[in-house]
């Protein structure tokens, strides 16, 4: 079954009940949310591994024998929708960015990360073709369209900073997507920041990219993961593990160099063209980018990202990353394929780990 939600409302942590798991039967049905639609409100996403596993069944094939239907809901109000579902219970599983998890998390929302799903993901500042406008500075002053409660802003928010700039030194507009497209076209605003849409928008002579986050320091991107409610991982822990299967499974497939075309053509029908997504994945390793790795870089991005939403003030309560990341089940995966070789286990500073052994062999 599928469906769409293409509207949702501020949410209010005032309080968030937890209800005490205890032993259940398997459910039905496994609801996954995706704080992502495609144009239109297509029900498929352009950039992700979740994405991928939605339109290639992966997860329905883990539990076919287990009688469990998988139920893909899409967002259009992203992060922040995703948080409200949670809230009322009406999500198992979700595709999330990094801020609104943590601003959930703190606002009490009893979730685990489970496993990684997007990495290194990019930002791109968008200006009209006729704009002047070559850099961050060129537009002090200026109204910029910003999708805010997502984890755009504190990607934006980080750019900023390391160019020494702040939010307010521009005239910040909240909106989603498409509608910062549409400003953008009708000249309302003097640029937007957007993700793989950039490149569309630049093919079609409605705006130009000037600023490439990624291309700058990839500690400034933003990261994507799977969550679960932690009741139902304590009630459901082997489905848990098979979710996480069909996952690591896809991420497998989505790494292989050969299978980049095919993965592009299934992103290309949430709506964005074949030649906007191989401009966003040009250069890129896809092994890197779709690492499903619980690591020392996931974790520290986390932990930033905890940190500085302190700072700018967007979170009020406090997260521990360590107790809220789950990696046995993405390990537990990755070693029953024989996987482990694929993705090296990363650092902080986004260098991989090169064991002893593999290194004595690469000097012979």
């Amino acid at each position: 079954m599928k469906r769409t939600l293409l509207s949702s409302l501020p949410l209010v942590f005032a309080a968030v009940w937890s209800i005490p798991a205890e032993a259940a039967d398997p459910p039905k049905v496994i609801r996954f949310g995706m704080a992502t639609v495609g144009k239109g409100g297509i029900p498929y996403a352009s950039d992700n591994v979740s994405g991928l596993a939605h339109q290639r069944h992966a997860i329905e094939e883990e539990l076919k024998g287990d009688g469990i239907e998988v139920e893909w809901i899409y967002f259009k109000g992203a992060g922040p929708a995703v948080n409200e579902a949670l809230a009322n219970k009406q999500l198992d599983f979700s595709m999330q960015g990094d801020l609104p998890a943590v601003i959930g998390k703190a606002g009490g929302l009893n979730t685990r990360l489970i496993t990684a799903d997007s990495l290194l993901i990019s930002t791109y500042l968008v200006v009209p073709p006729e704009s002047t406008a070559k850099t961050l500075a060129d537009l002090k002053g200026k109204r910029v369209g910003l999708f805010k409660g997502t984890n755009m802003q504190l990607s934006v928010a980080r750019a900023l900073k390391a160019q020494g700039l702040r939010e307010r030194d521009f005239r910040i507009i909240n909106m989603d997507l498409a509608t910062i497209g549409a400003a953008l076209a009708a000249k309302d605003i003097d640029a937007g920041w957007f993700s793989s849409e950039a490149f569309l928008l630049q093919a079609n002579g409605t705006g130009r990219i000037i600023y490439d986050i990624r291309a700058q320091d990839p500690r400034l991107t933003r990261q994507a993961h799977v969550l679960v409610d932690g009741d139902f991982e304590q009630q459901h822990p082997e489905i848990v593990q098979k979710v996480v299967n069909g996952l690591v499974k896809t991420a497998a497939w989505t790494s292989a160099a050969e299978n980049r075309e095919a993965a592009i053509a299934l992103w290309a029908n949430s709506g964005t063209p074949v030649s906007a997504l191989r401009a966003v994945q040009e250069g890129q390793s896809l092994a890197r980018r779709y690492s499903p790795r619980i690591d020392g870089f996931f974790i520290d991005r986390y932990r930033a990202t905890v940190t500085e939403s302190r700072e700018l003030g967007l979170l009020r309560g406090d997260v521990d990353v360590a107790s809220w990341v789950e990696p046995k089940y993405v390990d537990n995966a990755i070693a029953q394929l024989g996987l482990q070789q694929l993705w090296p286990v990363y650092d902080a500073d986004n260098r991989p780990h090169v064991q002893e052994s593999a290194a004595r062999d690469t000097d012979r």
